[in-house]
């Protein structure tokens, strides 16, 4: 493996992927799909803000201001327990609950809506799940269509298939910090403007993070996509499989849990199972997810390559 045609193909790569229709519409796609997280999110909030501004007859914007963080206080009392249900392990019915777990997620939603904007880490928690199936649409023909037209044979000539497996694979992940960069500025600035509780600097530097740890948790699926497209000669087979297999290990996961309760850690097969703790407090639960994000995207990407290296393309 050539470190500099790793390097020039994983800019053309990415440069490529942004022209191209596939990217024009993952692009458009992420965008969108984080708007209307963004706007069903703040949606509510801004209903409620708006009756109790005509109730008080406080018209002026700082009124505004000082009604939506009064309404965001009293729903904290209400938002904490779901919060803190969502983020708790899942356990079998029939056994006695677990309180030391029971306050770790108590203290886990209090840091998520009192030590940090709340709507924006509740936007950041429906993207972190939403998003591996909009990156299968970005990263699902990594491989698969050029090995069904045969073009990789050419660039063969100049690259060894090393190069090309990973100079692509580079340039897609490239492309999706570029995107998700693009997408927590939108965000931030979409809340500033929509519903201006937070500070400007407070939404930039936790919508930061959260594109941190969005790019953590892409990087297995993307990998997983890589993995898939290696091993196929068709694009549409490839989104349709890495689609299938991003979507249906939690569905599977569900399942699996109502026959046999330790079912549901088939979740872990991807970070479907312990990503949420990205946003954990605790640095050390932090540093834990991310490196089984790691050590899921080396896995996926040596099961890619060995894939790629060994097949008739």
């Amino acid at each position: 493996m050539d470190t500099r045609q790793v390097s020039l193909i994983a800019r053309y790569s990415a440069r490529y992927s942004v022209r191209g229709g596939i990217g024009l519409v993952f692009l458009l796609l992420s965008l969108t799909f984080g708007l209307l997280v963004a706007q069903f999110t703040l949606q509510p909030v801004e209903m409620i803000v708006k009756q109790v501004q005509e109730q008080s007859k406080k018209k002026a914007q700082q009124d505004e201001a000082e009604v939506a963080r009064e309404v965001l206080r009293r729903l904290v009392p209400e938002v904490r327990p779901a919060v803190a249900w969502f983020l708790s392990p899942p356990r079998d019915p029939k056994s006695e609950p677990d309180e030391e777990a029971e306050e770790e997620a108590d203290r886990w939603a209090e840091h998520l809506i009192k030590d940090k904007p709340m709507l924006l880490s509740a936007i950041l928690l429906i993207l972190l799940f939403g998003w591996p199936l909009v990156a299968a649409f970005g990263a699902f023909d990594l491989y698969a269509g050029d090995i069904a037209s045969r073009q990789l044979r050419y660039q063969l000539l100049r690259a060894d298939r090393a190069s090309i497996y990973f100079g692509r694979l580079l340039g897609v992940v490239l492309t999706f910090v570029c995107v998700l960069a693009i997408l927590g500025v939108t965000i931030a600035s979409y809340m500033a403007l929509k519903l201006p509780i937070y500070g400007f600097a407070e939404l930039i530097a936790w919508a930061a993070y959260g594109v941190f740890a969005l790019v953590v948790v892409t990087l297995p699926y993307v990998a997983l996509c890589a993995w898939v497209s290696a091993s196929v000669s068709s694009s549409f087979v490839s989104m349709t499989a890495t689609s299938a297999i991003i979507g249906g290990v939690p569905l599977l996961a569900m399942v699996a849990r109502t026959v046999w309760a330790p079912g549901v850690y088939l979740n872990m097969a991807l970070p479907w199972g312990f990503q949420t703790r990205l946003f954990h407090p605790d640095l050390d639960q932090v540093a834990i997810a991310a490196a089984g994000c790691i050590a899921q995207a080396a896995f996926f990407g040596w099961l890619g390559y060995r894939k790629f290296t060994s097949r008739d393309l």
